[in-house]
């Protein structure tokens, strides 16, 4: 279980200049080289994560950086201590990209090059962004009061979400309290260089005793999507935890890089590929199940998992509530998929057991902000002054949906927008004709005329979305529109080069399907156009979209094929209704 220590630069490991344009602006802080070799001596890798926008704003080249930072590495070396990687974002905040903090997109890639385990690790820096950045990975954050530290923490109150979990006066007593948080003493780092180190072993046996938690959630996209809230409650009540989700093959890349998960068990089709599954649980010895799936296949598995405490709902299709020794029973049954999941995290936490509790605000470490020695005692004259704050809420005030796009993806979507010279288009809209479900599509000819009028009317760009079997449908619609051309990436883009897509537009309109639930995850603009399903049901979660849906009395019928020969309840849904919806969301573009 690898985790390292990420480090913001400006005002954290060197003095705060404002963009630094010169290599004579560049001063590292005082004691930033005695703890970075506290954190060599430890073999815990030292990596620094920086937004440079001046690079992106024409201050000073990407040269330039590179040579300060090779002058960095000097008068490290000099001190005989090192750092074991540095990442920058040169973006604007006007770039859309993921790697600017406090977006991940840095940690995610460095993850990637050094095999880490995020949640398991650090980030120190002089702003609250530091902090978003290391709790959107469900790392630990650590605010110092060098560089901007000093104000940023007066922005800092009791109903702050990203409250620091820890402020420390400077870059060395922030690793002095990392260490001493590990159960290291001063003298056991000295002798433990030439092992793995101490620090490591102590996380590795606390690992060992720690909960192992399983979410069993196969399928399918929108499914998984709604499941991912489950997922981050679970990070933030159980941040220590092992936690695993078992995903079929075809959705594995909606999880594969997710930072919260240490596990994916990939459940393949048939006889064999159901015992493979029920084998790797088995072996990694979950107690906690959580069956999301509630269907016979799904029960049986996490009845064969070994797990003490299997979850699932007292409703369970297909008997699998006989699986189950922890059920959920629902007192509402007409409620959000999302919120219906969530209901089974309260079941992990061993007091709920006895008492359910309604989403709690964990008890404070201290009223407000108080300033205490450090953990050894010493005060802020030898080892500077620590400052503990509330606990991180386990709960926000809303479900949060960590999808995670890294760097080659986003920047394949941006490629993407120039090669079809979409990139400074606004509005951008992504139309989504595809669905599971034929009678679950609005007619092609009125997405064509739809299409028609975006283009004439708003001089929308327009990308048509849907897998390589949708291809045929896309060019059906393109060869009915008379005005422009929409640009097709159906069949061009994998599920994580479409989320990044997704990540890009300004508003999508689409049938009840996969991207939608995406698309509205990603806090994008949704227009959902619904007949033979229930959006209280499966809708797009949250405030940022609208669902156009005609009152026909067979609708919601949850059938695949119409009793009519045509879905009338999607036929229903006329242009203008469309239009009216599209030009509230986009007013002001």
């Amino acid at each position: 279980m690898k985790f390292a220590v990420f480090i913001d630069r400006d005002g954290t490991i060197n003095q705060e200049m404002g963009y630094v344009d010169s290599l004579d602006r560049f001063s590292i802080l005082p004691r930033v080289t005695d703890a970075v070799r506290k954190l060599n001596e430890n073999n815990i890798p030292a990596i620094v994560v920086t937004n440079q926008s001046g690079v992106g704003r024409g201050y000073f080249s990407l040269e330039f950086v590179g040579e300060l930072h090779k002058k960095m590495n000097l008068e490290f070396e000099k001190t005989d201590c090192r750092l074991d990687g540095i990442y920058i974002c040169p973006h604007t905040p006007y770039d859309k990209c993921v790697c600017r903090k406090p977006k991940p997109g840095l940690l995610l890639k460095a993850a990637q090059e050094h095999g880490i385990s995020l949640h398991n690790s650090y980030v120190i820096g002089d702003k609250i962004i530091d902090i978003q950045l290391a709790h959107s990975v469900g790392a630990k954050g650590i605010l110092v009061l060098t560089g901007y530290g000093s104000e940023q923490i007066r922005k800092i109150s009791d109903d702050s979400v990203d409250k620091p979990d820890y402020v420390a006066s400077n870059l060395y007593n922030a690793v002095e309290w990392i260490l001493e948080k590990l159960a290291v003493s001063s003298k056991q780092l000295a002798g433990n260089v030439a092992t793995q180190s101490s620090a490591y072993s102590s996380l590795l046996t606390a690992n060992s005793k720690k909960s192992r938690i399983l979410i069993i959630k196969p399928s399918s996209l929108g499914d998984i999507v709604h499941s991912l809230p489950v997922l981050w409650a679970l990070r933030k009540l159980h941040p220590d935890a092992h936690i695993g989700w078992v995903v079929k093959e075809v959705w594995k890349d909606m999880l594969i890089e997710n930072p919260l998960l240490d596990e994916i068990i990939l459940l393949k089709n048939g006889l064999k590929g159901f015992l493979l599954a029920v084998n790797e649980i088995r072996k990694n010895r979950y107690d906690t199940i959580i069956d999301l799936q509630g269907l016979f296949r799904s029960g049986m598995l996490s009845y064969l998992s070994g797990g003490k405490k299997r979850v699932g709902f007292e409703n369970a299709r297909e008997f699998a509530y006989l699986f189950y020794n922890k059920k959920i029973s629902l007192q509402d049954s007409h409620i959000h998929a999302v919120d219906r999941y969530l209901k089974t995290v309260d079941s992990t936490n061993t007091s709920s057991d006895n008492q359910p509790h309604p989403h709690p605000t964990p008890p404070l470490e201290g009223e407000g902000i108080n300033v205490a020695p450090s953990p050894s005692g010493r005060g802020p004259g030898e080892g500077g002054v620590f400052i503990p704050l509330c606990e991180r809420n386990v709960y926000d005030s809303s479900p949060h949906f960590p999808i995670y796009i890294n760097m080659e993806d986003s920047e394949w979507a941006r490629d993407f927008l120039i090669k079809n010279e979409l990139k400074d288009v606004s509005p951008l809209i992504a139309i989504n004709p595809s669905a599971r479900w034929l009678k679950k599509r609005w007619p092609v000819s009125l997405y064509a005329e739809l299409i028609n009028r975006l283009i004439q009317e708003l001089k929308a760009g327009i990308i048509i979305l849907g897998s390589r079997e949708d291809i045929p449908l896309a060019e059906e619609i393109r060869n009915h529109v008379r005005i422009g051309r929409p640009v097709i990436a159906a069949g061009n883009t994998t599920l994580k080069t479409l989320t990044a897509l997704l990540d890009r537009i300004d508003l999508l309109i689409t049938n009840d399907s996969g991207p939608m639930h995406i698309a509205a995850a990603l806090g994008r603009q949704v227009i959902a156009l619904f007949g033979a399903t229930d959006p209280k049901l499966t809708g797009p979660y949250g405030d940022n979209h609208t669902v156009i849906k005609k009152e026909i009395a067979c609708s919601p019928c949850f059938r695949k094929p119409c009793r009519h020969g045509r879905p009338l309840c999607m036929e229903a849904i006329t242009v203008d209704d469309v239009m009216s919806e599209v030009n509230i969301k986009l007013k002001g573009k």
